[in-house]
């Protein structure tokens, strides 16, 4: 068969290599996208979208708890379709897919090749009945569910992931999460909120990612109230009446068990070895963040793929970082953007920068500054105190270090601390900035000026007054 040759080939129509293509087409048409679909980028379809349409559902139905204080009333009356619920987010899944497709109309029928590729001893691509040889390969195929084949053997149908659980017709009753990370902890709570019987496993105690301790015990305490939640090792039995889960001490039977310990990468199809590229225990092959280039061959990684920053703003940053390297044939250096993670709970989890994962080697020389929203004024008029923050910060220079939250509307503070962190900010200059009454940034100050407190360096005079609370705040203390 005739061999094409093309300048880029882009294998993986998602977040990253939808990216990677934008930046390659700045220079080349010559180039393809591989993907055999489904198209729509994984979080359109399966992951961040219709998992936010599903939280925010149960997080307005549990809303209804407030009501009788807020003098509204008959909130007794109130019930959840689990079924309607699940269909509006399908609809609004479907309308964000379909957003994805429109954008690709205008190279679509000229540059994607609908067919999986797989690399021959030669080095080219064969996809469908064409062979193509290209100067340089972006490989973006993502990841898929983690579910171990004895526990997919033991549960036969009654196994669900992210992939299939929102084209359930309906709610189950009961229901098992293994894997309380960000999307198992969020889905656990919501289906809790929603009626379901959950029941939550998790081998580590590190809930949502969480690594400080004193922010986790909180997290910790506020799932659990929510939904039953087992830290052991537990074994699928399937039975008449469905799955029965077991581990030491207990039992629980359930409809479904949803896995969600973990993603694996998208690379065991495309003939690596074909090509002599050998892989790392991890499935993945060896790879600079910053450039995304495997050593010794034109092959760059981009996406939840390289097992890196598994999100989406991540995805977009690393297919352009490839796709800018592939089409130059260059491998720049780039500085990556500060870290931001946030889990869609309720109160919401954030970590911003450095993590006390990170940081807890060097304790000694972190200053640590806390404020709770448990009696914070915003979060009491919205009848959302619960959670608290933690700011970490260089004791020798007060230079912000990162931020963890467990708290409500995080997910907006986050991104002031991530602008600060960019800006290489200090705990002086950022309590400089005005703090508005009453909002729940109120409390931010409040850590802020805690983690000053324990740093070398001290606010002038006149400056150190302006950092103090108002005399209406009141319990602001991380109890």
């Amino acid at each position: 068969m005739p061999v094409h040759d093309i300048d880029v080939a882009i294998i993986g129509a998602g977040t990253a290599g939808l990216s990677a293509r934008s930046e390659v087409a700045k220079r080349t048409d010559n180039y393809r996208v591989f993907d055999p679909g489904p198209l729509g980028t994984t979080c359109a379809r399966v992951g961040c979208m219709p998992s936010k349409a599903f939280v925010q559902s149960a997080y307005d139905f549990h809303r209804r708890f407030h009501f009788d204080q807020l003098g509204i009333i008959g909130a007794g009356g109130l019930s959840a379709r689990g079924g309607a619920i699940l269909a509006e987010a399908r609809l609004l899944r479907d309308r964000f897919v379909a957003g994805v497709l429109k954008d690709m109309e205008p190279w679509r029928k000229t540059h994607l090749v609908p067919h999986a590729p797989r690399f021959t001893p030669e080095g080219t691509l064969s996809a469908g009945q064409r062979e193509f040889r290209a100067g340089a390969t972006i490989i973006a195929t993502g990841t898929r569910p983690l579910v171990p084949s004895d526990w997919r053997a033991a549960c036969g149908d009654r196994i669900l992931t992210t992939d299939d659980f929102f084209e359930l017709e309906d709610l189950p009753r009961r229901i098992a999460i293994v894997g309380l990370g960000p999307i198992g902890l969020e889905l656990g709570q919501a289906l809790g909120r929603l009626g379901v019987e959950v029941t939550g496993f998790d081998l580590s105690r590190n809930l949502g990612g969480v690594s400080d301790p004193a922010l986790l015990d909180r997290v910790i305490e506020a799932m659990r109230s929510e939904f039953r939640i087992v830290f052991s090792a537990a074994k699928p039995v399937r039975g008449p009446g469905g799955v029965s889960m077991k581990w030491e001490g207990g039992e629980t039977m359930v409809d479904y068990v949803l896995v969600a310990i973990g993603r694996q990468p998208n690379l065991g199809d495309l003939g690596l070895e074909q090509i002599g590229l050998e892989l790392c225990k991890n499935g993945r092959p060896e790879l600079d963040e910053t450039r995304l280039k495997v050593p010794g061959h034109e092959i760059y990684l981009a996406g939840d793929v390289t097992g890196l920053r598994p999100l989406l703003h991540e995805a977009a940053d690393e297919g352009r970082i490839a796709g800018y390297n592939a089409v130059r044939g260059e491998d720049a250096q780039f500085r990556r953007r500060t870290q931001m993670r946030i889990t869609f709970t309720d109160p919401q989890i954030a970590e911003i920068g450095e993590s006390w994962r990170d940081l807890a080697s060097r304790e000694a020389e972190i200053a640590v500054g806390a404020a709770s929203f448990q009696a914070q004024g915003r979060a009491l008029l919205a009848r959302t105190a619960a959670g608290a923050i933690r700011v970490y910060a260089e004791k020798s220079t007060a230079k912000l270090l990162g931020v963890a939250m467990f708290a409500p509307a995080a997910e907006h503070m986050a991104h002031l601390f991530a602008y600060a962190l960019e800006q290489r900010a200090t705990l002086p200059e950022l309590l400089r900035t005005p703090f508005y009454h009453p909002t729940y940034e109120e409390a931010l100050r409040t850590a802020l000026r805690g983690a000053l407190a324990e740093s070398v360096v001290k606010a002038q005079p006149l400056e150190e007054i302006r950092c103090e609370d108002a005399p209406v705040e009141a319990g602001l203390a991380c109890d």
